[in-house]
């Protein structure tokens, strides 16, 4: 691939014309679902995982006793994003009796380009995640850490790092670094040969374990599609619990926006995992 179509391909504004119409939205959904919740009385609490200023959490609340916890990891190119914007899950999960954690961690910006910062913070946010939960009312066995874009890049470095999660869901993501490093992301992010190769989930296939789901949609970039597939069929030889899904007629924003509701794509298939 030349320079411009390796940019082409890892700029999803290139692939989605109407990304800041849904982000938007995405973040309006959210800010109902905090109301709503709000409403019937639900305390979300704002927990520090850790010790800089943006390693805290939000934690909405489930009322049943031992319930299933989802663990949240934003995208945003690795270099924006709130916890409080993508909340959009928390109503209908709450109905289901199911926690949601959504932490916020440093913008790659702030860290040096350190993609390795933003993984510990994250393996932080988990590990205290996993150790309140008995506390808080979740069973910390049966925790389901989701994410998108870079976020399920993210979340698939958890993954390979043995982090205590019961299974997988990563949708949009990136998952061999060395394409990724060639495109105009190096510009802020610091892609040395250590971050291509620990940070590379292609590459730690033997940690995945657990039960996996890969999502993509079916407008989103070539190479994001790629990414997904090569990812599937790699894990797929050793793995026996590995399903892949295809978001028909969706892009790569229009996926996230399929969490906000039970009935989109990323929530039913987040809620077969729960139930199996």
């Amino acid at each position: 691939m030349t320079q411009a179509q390796l940019d082409w391909a890892y700029d999803q504004t290139q692939h989605a014309a109407n990304m800041a119409e849904v982000m938007a939205e995405c973040a309006e959904l959210s800010a109902q679902a905090r109301a709503l919740l709000q409403a019937k009385g639900v305390q979300v609490q704002r927990l520090a995982y850790g010790p800089t200023d943006v390693e805290e959490l939000d934690w909405y609340p489930s009322l049943t006793p031992d319930a299933p916890l989802v663990f949240f990891v934003h995208g945003g190119a690795w270099r924006r994003g709130q916890a409080k914007d993508y909340a959009m899950a928390a109503a209908w999960l709450h109905q289901r009796g199911v926690h949601l954690v959504v932490p916020d961690f440093s913008a790659v910006t702030d860290v040096q380009g350190s993609l390795m910062t933003m993984v510990n913070q994250l393996q932080r946010a988990l590990t205290f995640t996993a150790k309140m939960a008995p506390n808080l009312g979740a069973n910390a066995q049966r925790i389901y850490v989701v994410g998108h874009s870079s976020g399920a890049h993210l979340a698939a470095c958890l993954g390979a790092d043995d982090a205590p999660m019961h299974a997988l869901m990563c949708c949009s993501g990136m998952y061999e670094l060395e394409p990724v490093s060639l495109s105009a992301r190096s510009q802020y992010v610091k892609f040395d040969s250590k971050t291509l190769q620990d940070l590379s989930p292609q590459r730690h296939l033997q940690h995945f374990n657990m039960p996996i789901a890969l999502l993509c949609g079916e407008q989103e970039s070539p190479e994001f599609k790629r990414q997904a597939l090569e990812f599937a069929q790699n894990l797929s030889g050793r793995h026996g619990s590995l399903q892949l899904f295809w978001g028909q007629g969706l892009n790569h924003f229009e996926m996230l926006k399929s969490f906000a509701s039970p009935d989109g794509l990323m929530s039913k298939v987040l809620i077969e995992l729960i139930q199996n």
